[in-house]
């Protein structure tokens, strides 16, 4: 087999597009590593290629040198996966998830392999990991003084290999899982979403964020609710030149149904001066303003409170990625903290940072419900943010509203404000919002009452 070949069938593996991804797995690696590993940029491609193709048809044995044993033989077990198969319902042509798999396959191999031959206490076994290690290591070979091919393919090796393989590939399951979430929840998959927030040129940052305790607890929570791309909100106008909706009579001639002129001419202009000719109705979509939310994180927050609402913002955003929205969010306690921006049709990376600090926040402090709404209707007033006409508030707090004050904020601003309490009721809050939402579960359904407010 050449050397500037791998182990699939079908890939041109000098395909600049194809080098770029072997490429990317090798620097990903060196991210999560901190190190360099001197690996084959062909098994690379083809842990990617086994994931991302719908039938990766792989070479005979008889075609691999011998050098190159072990790295065929991981392909080979990764093939005859049935986890492997009943994951590529979501891994085929999808690159960020076929990314995350191979990337985090490869890292947890490598470690678990360092792991054994660094802590075991069976010699022998350090000794297979050492020689599977130099296996998958780029132009490494056999070194003289081995034992041959046939020795070092018996069994203790082949099970040891099967060892290191299921648990790499189960961890690298949980990443991809979380990745997948993550692209479905800030609406990077779905139709009609515009551009795809494909992920997998930031992959290292994902998978980073993916293995965070507090993202992936708020990812779990959200991925069991399939209504959540479902909704979107849609306001329409009559426009004669929108889309068809229907049918009504009328007037209008430049919406005329082309079948009303059949009628005798006399009859034609009875029903035109009494409006009852067939029409076609139609209407265009308005555009919708930003998302504002202002998110309580005081110390009362703390524990389930603050994931729920984590939650709620991430659904938040990714119902304003459907609907071509903004998206501004506000942490609070005693003070407002920095606001978050993302535009509608924003960057990965940009995605990716407000995911990170959302999972940074921690409960703390105290609250300030007034000030919080005041620093929004700033916000608004001096064009920091545009469009906005609701705030969306999350709070458990019980504090005091300045109300005249908060009154004339949001008048001045021109907003509307929605407040969701949790778990508590505050009467101040209950006369000054527009619309008052109390919540106890926190569970699925109560998300969902938030989100298609």
């Amino acid at each position: 087999m050449s050397l500037s070949e791998g182990f699939l069938r079908g890939v041109e593996y000098e395909d600049p597009l194809v080098r770029y991804r072997g490429e990317r797995i090798s620097y990903t690696l060196k991210k999560l590593l901190g190190r360099e590993v001197q690996l084959d940029e062909n098994f690379l491609i083809d842990i990617f290629y086994l994931h991302y193709l719908p039938m990766p048809i792989p070479k005979t044995k008889a075609e691999v040198s011998k050098e190159k044993e072990v790295m065929y033989n991981f392909v080979d077990m990764m093939l005859g996966s049935d986890l492997v198969l009943r994951n590529r319902e979501y891994s085929i042509a999808n690159s960020a998830v076929s990314m995350a798999l191979s990337v985090s396959y490869v890292q947890n191999l490598i470690e678990e392999l360092e792991r054994i031959k660094r802590t075991s206490q069976s010699q022998e076994e350090r000794q297979m990991a050492e020689q599977i290690l130099n296996g998958l290591m780029k132009g490494s070979g056999m070194r003289e003084g081995q034992k041959n091919s046939e020795t070092q393919q018996n069994q203790q090796m082949e099970k040891l290999m099967k060892q290191v393989h299921e648990k790499a590939l189960s961890k690298a399951m949980e990443d991809a899982e979380s990745v997948r979430s993550m692209q479905r929840i800030v609406g990077g998959n779905g139709a009609g979403t515009g551009s795809i927030l494909n992920f997998e040129g930031e992959i290292h940052e994902v998978l980073r964020l993916a293995r965070n305790t507090e993202i992936k607890k708020i990812l779990e929570f959200l991925s069991g609710m399939p209504r959540l791309g479902s909704y979107t909100k849609k306001k329409t106008t009559r426009f004669s030149r929108g889309e068809l909706y229907g049918y009504e009579e009328g007037s209008d001639l430049e919406r005329l149904v082309p079948s009303e002129l059949a009628y005798p001419e006399e009859l034609f202009y009875i029903k035109l001066a009494e409006s009852q000719l067939l029409l076609y109705q139609k209407r265009i979509k308005e555009v919708l303003g930003p998302i504002y939310l202002l998110l309580d994180k005081s110390g009362s927050m703390d524990g389930e409170k603050i994931i729920w609402a984590k939650a709620v913002a991430l659904a938040l955003y990714s119902r304003a990625r459907r609907e071509n929205r903004d998206f501004y969010i506000r942490f609070f306690d005693n003070i407002p903290y920095p606001l978050i921006k993302v535009i509608r049709n924003a960057k990965s990376k940009d995605v990716i940072k407000m995911i990170e600090y959302i999972g940074k926040i921690r409960g703390g402090g105290g609250t300030d419900i007034s000030r919080s709404i005041i620093s929004a209707c700033e916000d608004i007033k001096e064009g920091h943010v545009k469009g906005v006409s609701e705030i969306i508030l999350l709070t458990d707090g019980e504090d005091k509203i300045a109300e005249t004050t908060v009154r004339r904020s949001l008048k001045e601003a021109n907003s509307t404000l929605i407040s969701v309490m949790i778990r508590g009721d505050n009467a101040d809050l209950r006369r000054v919002a527009d619309q008052y939402l109390v919540v106890y579960k926190l569970d699925h359904e109560d998300l969902l009452r938030v989100v298609e407010s």
